[in-house]
C-alpha cells in the first residue's frame, strides 16, 4: 500500500493543524481520511475524464447500477436505482434530513460518544432538541442502553434517531439482534431512523473468525423498515476519496424520498459534482483488491498498537475495533480531564488526535480517537512517543 507524504497538499489532516490545534508540526492522526494513494482505477478514470472539455455533467445510469451492485454483493442489501439520492456528502445529507423529517420542538437522538457533526446538525437546526443517550461501556466494548433510550424517546418527544453503523468513535459493528431491537423500539414510538453506514466496508477481518462468525450487517436488511429508515453511505471512507464529495442516500419509501428531493431542489443542490460520480463508480467497480490490501494494513496497525500498550503500558485501555480505522483509547488511569490529555498529547508527545470531549459523551474527557489509516512508521512513532511520555507520568 503506497504511503503518501501529504504535507503541503492542502489537506486538512496535515495542513490544518494550526487552525485546529494551535500549532503546526504535530504527528497527525486525527481527521478520518487515509495517508494512502487512492486506487489506480480512480485516478485513471479521473484522468480520462479531464482530457475532455469540463462542461455540464449528466450523471450516468452506470453510477447508480454500480451502487446497486455494491450494496447487493457486499452488504446483502437489495435496492433500486430510483431509491438513490446523491448528495455532496453524508454530513450535509444529515443536516438536510434533520430539517426535512423533524419539526419545531421535536427531539433528535444520538448515542454518545458519537461523531460530532451529528450533534452539530441538530444544534444548527432551529427549535430542535438534541437528545444524547450514552452508550453503556462493557469492558473494552459498548452496548446500546435500550431502557434509557425508551425513557428519553418518550420524555423528549424524539422523532428522529441518528444511528452510526459501524460506530464512530467506539468501533462497534452492531449485530443483527441489536439493530432489530433498536428499530422495533423506534417503530413503537414512530421515530424515523437515519443509518450512517459510511464506514460499512472497513471491517476487522477477525470479526468473521470469531466464534459467532459475525459480519457487518446493514440496518435496512434486518426487517421491513422501509417506511422509517434511511441509509446513508459513500465510497469516500472505503477508497479514500473524500475530496470528490459524493454520497448516496438510499430512501426506499416514495413519500420520504419526495420530501428529501424537494428540499434538495429548494437548496439548488440536486446533484454532486462530476468528479464524485466518476471516482465513486470506478472505485465500486474495480477497487476490491485495493480495499482488501488497505484493510490488511489498517488492522495490522490495530493489532500492533494493541500489543504495544498491552505489553508496555496496560493502564491505557483500548476498545475493541470491530469496524472503521479509528481506535478509541482510554487514558483515564493517568489523566482526569480534557486539559491534561491535551497537554500530554500535544506538548509532551507532539501528536494530534481527536479528543474524547469532542464526541460529547459523559466521562470521556481522557479518551482520544486515533486514526490508524497511515504508515506503520507513523504508528510506531506515535506509540513510542506516548509510551515513553506515560512512563514519566508514573
Amino acid at each position: 500500500m503506497k504511503y503518501i507524504d501529504r504535507k503541503d497538499t492542502n489537506c486538512i489532516k496535515w495542513d490544518g493543524l494550526e487552525n485546529q490545534f494551535g500549532e503546526d508540526g504535530l504527528l497527525s492522526m486525527w481527521v478520518a481520511d487515509m495517508d494512502f494513494a487512492c486506487p489506480d482505477c480512480v485516478t485513471e478514470a479521473l484522468r480520462k475524464y479531464i482530457e475532455a472539455p469540463l462542461g455540464y455533467f449528466k450523471p450516468p445510469a452506470s453510477y447508480f447500477e454500480a451502487v446497486v451492485q455494491w450494496e447487493r454483493v457486499h452488504h446483502g442489501y437489495e435496492i433500486k436505482p430510483e431509491w438513490i439520492c446523491v448528495t455532496p456528502g453524508v454530513v450535509p445529507a444529515i443536516y438536510w434530513a434533520v430539517r426535512v423529517f423533524t419539526g419545531p420542538g421535536d427531539g433528535v437522538m444520538v448515542s454518545t460518544p458519537v461523531y460530532y457533526p451529528f450533534m452539530n446538525a441538530v444544534d444548527h437546526c432551529e427549535q430542535r432538541k438534541l437528545v444524547r443517550c450514552g452508550l453503556k461501556k462493557t469492558g473494552t466494548s459498548y452496548e446500546m442502553d435500550y431502557e434509557k433510550m425508551e425513557e428519553d424517546i418518550v420524555r423528549e418527544n424524539v422523532k428522529l434517531y441518528i444511528l452510526c453503523n459501524p460506530h464512530n468513535p467506539v468501533g462497534r459493528v452492531w449485530t443483527e439482534e441489536e439493530l432489530r431491537r433498536l428499530l422495533e423500539l423506534c417503530r413503537k414510538y414512530h421515530v424515523m431512523v437515519i443509518s450512517d453506514e459510511i464506514h460499512q466496508d472497513i471491517i476487522n477481518p477477525m470479526l468473521g473468525d470469531a466464534p459467532t462468525g459475525r459480519k457487518k450487517v446493514t440496518a435496512a436488511t434486518v426487517g421491513d423498515y422501509d417506511d422509517m429508515l434511511i441509509t446513508m453511505a459513500a465510497a469516500s471512507k472505503t477508497f479514500n476519496i473524500a475530496a470528490v464529495q459524493n454520497s448516496f442516500v438510499i430512501i426506499p419509501d416514495e413519500g420520504n424520498r419526495e420530501k428529501f428531493q424537494a428540499f434538495q431542489e429548494r437548496m439548488s443542490v440536486g446533484n454532486a459534482n462530476a468528479f464524485g460520480y466518476i471516482a465513486t463508480e470506478a472505485a465500486l467497480r474495480s477497487g476490491e483488491t485495493w480495499l482488501r490490501e488497505v484493510t490488511e494494513v489498517i488492522f495490522g496497525n490495530y493489532e500492533y498498537i494493541k500489543r504495544r500498550f498491552e505489553e508496555e503500558c496496560p493502564e491505557v485501555k483500548i476498545s475493541d475495533l470491530e469496524g472503521t480505522y479509528l481506535m478509541w483509547l482510554d487514558f483515564s488511569f493517568f489523566f482526569a480531564g480534557k486539559r491534561e490529555i491535551e497537554e500530554f498529547l500535544q506538548k509532551k508527545c507532539g501528536i494530534a488526535m481527536d479528543y474524547g470531549s469532542w464526541f460529547r459523551g459523559e466521562g470521556y474527557d481522557a479518551f482520544v480517537r486515533m486514526n490508524i489509516a497511515t504508515s506503520r512508521e507513523n504508528v510506531r512513532e506515535a506509540c513510542d512517543r506516548m509510551i515513553r511520555a506515560l512512563r514519566e507520568e508514573v
